[in-house]
C-alpha cells in the first residue's frame, strides 16, 4: 500500500534525539526521503542508522543563518525538492518569572521561535515554485494553555509559534502549501534534562515520567496527520485531554 509520504522529501530539525529522531524513523517507514538536521553529527549518524532507507544527515545549528541556508541547499541539491518541513528543534526554560534571565529568555526564543520562523521562510521559495508543500511546526500544549508553573518564558515562545503559524496559514491560503502546529503534552525524552533550568525541574518531572507519552507515540500521531489533518494536531489522546483539562483551568 502506498503511503501519503512515499517519495516525499521531509526535512526534520532537532532530529538527533527524542521526538525528532522518532519522527525521522516514522517518516522513513512511510517511504519518505528524510533529511536529518541537528547540531550533533554523531547523534545524527546514529539516528540515520536506525531508520529505514538512506536518511541524509546534515549537522547544523538552525539559529544560524548560514547553517539554515546550507541545510536547505543541501536538501535541494540532493533531492531536488522539499515537500515537508518539520520544525522540531526546541529547548526548555524552567525558572520563576522574576528570576528568568533575559539571556535565557532570548536563547529560548532563538531556537523555539526565530529558527521556526526563519526555517519556514527558507523553504517557501522552493515550495511556491511547485505549488505544494507542508510546514509542520512542533509547539506544545504549552503553546495553547498554561500547563504548569515556572515556565512562562517557554510558554511565551510556544504561544508565539502557534500565533505565527496561524498567520502563515492565512498567508498561504490557496497556494497548495499547508501549515500545521503539533501540540504534544509531556513526552519522555531527554528534553527535560537538557533545557535551561533542567536541574531545578527534575523534582517536578520525575514523579510523572511514567504517565508521559513516548516519542514513538507522538511521532506516529503526528505523521498520520501531516498535510491531511487539522491545523492543530494533537498527536495522542493524552495531549488532547491535557489541552481540554488546562483550558478549563
Amino acid at each position: 500500500m502506498r503511503h501519503r509520504l512515499d517519495g516525499s522529501v521531509v526535512v526534520i530539525t532537532g532530529a538527533s534525539s527524542g521526538i525528532g529522531a522518532a519522527l525521522a524513523c516514522r517518516c522513513a517507514e512511510q517511504g519518505a526521503r528524510v533529511v536529518l538536521a541537528a547540531r550533533r553529527a554523531d547523534r545524527l549518524a546514529g539516528v540515520a542508522r536506525t531508520c529505514t532507507g538512506e536518511p541524509l544527515p546534515v549537522a547544523c545549528d538552525v539559529t544560524l543563518a548560514a547553517d539554515r541556508a546550507r541545510l536547505v541547499e543541501t536538501a535541494l541539491e540532493h533531492y531536488g525538492q522539499i515537500d515537508v518541513l518539520i520544525n522540531n528543534a526546541g529547548i526548555g526554560l524552567y525558572a520563576p518569572f522574576e528570576a528568568t534571565a533575559e539571556t535565557d529568555l532570548r536563547a529560548v526564543f532563538e531556537v523555539d521561535f526565530f529558527a521556526v520562523f526563519l526555517m519556514s521562510q527558507a523553504v517557501l521559495p522552493s515550495m511556491r515554485a511547485v505549488g505544494r508543500g507542508a510546514i509542520v511546526n512542533v509547539a506544545s500544549t504549552g503553546g495553547l494553555v498554561a500547563h504548569t508553573t515556572n515556565v512562562s518564558g517557554y510558554l511565551a515562545a510556544k504561544h508565539a509559534v502557534v500565533g505565527m503559524s496561524r498567520g502563515l496559514r492565512r498567508d498561504l491560503a490557496g497556494t497548495g502549501i499547508t501549515v500545521q502546529v503539533v501540540c504534544p503534552h509531556l513526552t519522555n525524552t531527554d528534553f527535560f534534562g537538557a533545557g535551561i533550568g533542567a536541574d531545578a525541574m527534575q523534582p517536578v518531572v520525575e514523579p510523572v515520567r511514567e504517565k508521559m507519552d513516548t516519542p514513538e507515540e507522538v511521532a506516529t500521531g503526528t505523521v498520520s496527520q501531516i498535510g491531511a489533518g487539522p491545523f492543530l494536531v494533537f498527536p495522542t489522546q493524552r495531549a488532547q485531554a491535557a489541552f481540554a483539562r488546562f483550558l478549563e483551568a
